[in-house]
């Protein structure tokens, strides 16, 4: 039973990543759509509800799984309170959103009941390393070789196009945007750095993270960019190769150059930032300025736009916030978020569930071994650090594929450390 168990997860570790976001079924009144991997995940949920129940929900005696039943029971009364309330979230997208967070949630639990053994992370880690490869092909192909583009970016593309990208575009592989891509790729190539040490097959793996690089280039994120290069340098300082900083930032910094729609990106940034400065200071009259440089669009609509409405969302209801979806569907700060949907009691929630999780990885990290399970605790250890400096401008744990998998590795890295011990 146990074997069978595992390939659920495996099942949904190749579902998840590889296969596009074509709609199934689309909600009223927006443009997010339910998808084959809702399904499946439903039902694999429902599944490990039926046997919890038989014996006797074990999984309430667990730290972390208590604090994700208590995030989701404060966001079922944000929830509510938002919309019958505040009246800041509608019936059907508050439920949706809400029924959506228990969907990402769920597979830690999932994936914490059903690893059993080593043997069995060995064929996880095989698994998430092969995929993480034909996504990356896949997106260099999109790049190449016009291979199709499904986005969710507006209505019309959240229909199921298939599109392919035009003339600068990023790629964004089998995920719905570039910045999803980013994150993920994030996975693979610290779980690469990790096990390189301890495996045989060094030269195959390096060629798999250069190929996967290649593709976090292409998807041009400047945030999960540097983001992930943190994290690698704390990823070789635990695993005690201290040396490999060297090379990874001279990859880092040839990885810019290399690249120019990413290059491009930061110079924006970088000048954006100079031009706000300069203007707080310049008394030069208007008809005598030059001409203004192109502005860091997506910067300042997080400033301008996103992150206001989400203070102000929060602001209205302290204690609770407005509820799901009442500050639409990006604010690309995970934290905003949180504090404008679900308020200081969710935000305590959640990351009482981040601090539980930590802690529980924090022995095997410290003490790091070289051996498979020391490896994948380590990287998720750092794949965290990853999404949580991410989450300062990105929604990672509400991107639906992303939070998915996320929730998912947690579980298993969770489980890797009572299996360990």
């Amino acid at each position: 039973m146990s074997k069978i168990n595992l390939y659920i997860v495996i099942f949904l570790l190749i579902l998840i990543p590889l296969y596009p976001k074509f709609p199934l079924a689309n909600v009223s009144g927006t443009f997010v759509s339910i998808r084959l991997e809702d399904f499946a995940v439903a039902l694999a949920f429902l599944t490990w509800g039926f046997f919890q129940i038989r014996i006797g929900f074990k999984t309430v005696k667990d730290d972390v799984s208590r604090s994700i039943y208590l995030y989701w029971f404060i966001g079922m009364v944000a929830m509510l309170s938002g919309i019958f309330l505040t009246r800041s979230s509608s019936l059907s997208l508050g439920i949706l959103h809400f029924v959506r967070r228990v969907e990402y949630m769920s597979l830690f639990l999932i994936a914490f009941t059903y690893l059993k053994s080593k043997d069995q992370l060995g064929a996880v880690i095989k698994v998430l390393i092969m995929v993480s490869l034909l996504v990356a092909i896949y997106g260099i192909g999109q790049q190449f070789f016009a291979f199709p583009v499904i986005s969710t970016n507006n209505s019309e593309f959240s229909k199921g196009l298939a599109l392919t990208l035009g003339p600068g575009a990023r790629i964004n592989s089998t995920f719905a945007g570039h910045y999803d891509l980013a994150a993920f790729t994030s996975l693979p190539l610290l779980l690469i750095l990790a096990i390189l040490p301890i495996s045989k097959y060094k030269p195959l793996l390096i060629l798999i993270w250069a190929l996967i690089y290649w593709s976090l280039l292409m998807s041009a994120s400047r945030i999960t960019f540097a983001a992930f290069f943190i994290s690698a340098g704390v990823l070789v300082i635990l695993i005690k190769k201290r040396i490999w900083l060297i090379p990874l930032v001279l990859t880092a910094i040839v990885g810019v150059l290399i690249s120019p729609q990413l290059r491009g990106r930061y110079l924006q940034f970088i000048q954006n930032s100079i031009t706000v400065h300069a203007q707080a200071i310049d008394t030069v009259p208007d008809a005598l300025k030059p001409s203004p440089i192109l502005e860091d669009r997506s910067f300042n609509i997080r400033l301008n736009v996103e992150w206001p409405r989400a203070i102000r969302a929060f602001i209205q209801n302290p204690i609770l916030g407005t509820g799901y979806s009442s500050v639409g569907l990006a604010v690309d700060n995970e934290y905003l978020r949180v504090l404008a949907e679900t308020g200081i009691l969710g935000f305590v929630a959640f990351t009482m569930i981040i601090r539980r999780l930590i802690g529980s990885y924090w022995s095997t990290v410290i003490k790091y071994e070289p051996s498979l399970q020391s490896a994948f605790v380590v990287t998720i250890f750092c794949f965290l650090i990853t999404l949580l400096l991410g989450g300062v401008f990105i929604d990672v744990f509400a991107a639906s594929k992303i939070a998915l998998i996320t929730w998912t590795l947690l579980g298993l890295a969770y489980k890797t450390v009572q299996i360990k011990a």
